[in-house]
């Protein structure tokens, strides 16, 4: 059995508090506009999110999209950028959780 040192209800508070998440993106330059498009659609402020771009060994032009979201918006990103988008780009978060 748990005992709990806190009200129940600080917990809440804590898990409203938390950290935001860093969030990353890398996918193909020819794909960016539909992650951007589908980022306005889902966070708050889409125009926080950084964007940098490298080229891979084999001359590949690659996007790496970084935003600092909240829980709730990492779900809702999670989910989205890996059904829409699951062939075409990597999805990583910080810090990392069990079920990624």
């Amino acid at each position: 059995m748990k005992t709990y040192n806190k009200h129940p209800s600080i917990y809440l508070i804590e898990l409203a508090t938390r950290d935001p998440i860093k969030i990353q993106i890398v996918s193909s330059a020819e794909n960016t506009p539909l992650i951007e498009h589908d980022l306005h659609e889902l966070l708050l402020d889409a125009s926080a999110c950084d964007y940098s771009s490298y080229v891979h060994d084999n001359g590949t032009t690659f996007i790496k999209i970084e935003c600092m979201v909240s829980e709730e918006e990492k779900e809702r990103v999670w989910d989205l950028i890996r059904f829409k988008h699951r062939r075409d780009c990597n999805i990583s978060s910080e810090p990392r959780t069990f079920y990624e």
